[in-house]
């Protein structure tokens, strides 16, 4: 029984290091997963298992350590629900990017996003210029909304 809840507490302890960890690299960036990316989360992944579940490779052990990381999503987003602040600063707040064709330099910065990157989104919603845009913002999922003028 011990060792199944160190399991348990490993688990918790690496899943909320993780969702920290991946806060701080930014919605941007989260957004946008190239190949460097995955393989970055692919190694994280394969580094913090024998974190979480410790000597025990047992199909018990993986099944406890997935059980947990569930249990925890899923009370994550119930806690959200209730606690608006806490999504907040588990998910961010959406930031503004332009407005009135007025790009914000303070908005990308604080969103760790390029100009290249706005480019791109504004190029997926068909629209040429910064000029031509009423409101863009990052979302809190990472995603830029853009409405044209």
């Amino acid at each position: 029984m011990e060792l199944l809840l160190g399991i348990v507490l490993r688990t918790v302890v690496v899943y909320l290091f993780l969702l920290f960890g991946l806060r701080l690299i930014g919605r941007g960036e989260a957004a946008q997963l190239r190949s460097v990316d995955l393989v970055l989360i692919l190694i994280i992944a394969n580094a913090v298992q024998n974190a979480m579940v410790g000597p025990d490779t047992s199909l018990a052990g993986g099944l406890i350590a997935a059980t947990t990381i569930l249990v925890l999503a899923r009370g994550l987003r119930l806690l959200e629900g209730r606690f608006p602040t806490l999504r907040k600063s588990v998910e961010g707040e959406p930031v503004l990017l332009v407005r009135h064709g007025h790009l914000s330099q303070h908005g990308l910065t604080r969103a760790g996003m390029s100009h290249a990157d706005l480019e791109v989104a504004m190029r997926r919603a068909g629209i040429a210029s910064t000029e031509k845009i009423a409101l863009a913002i990052l979302e809190t999922d990472g995603s830029v909304s853009v409405i044209g003028s």
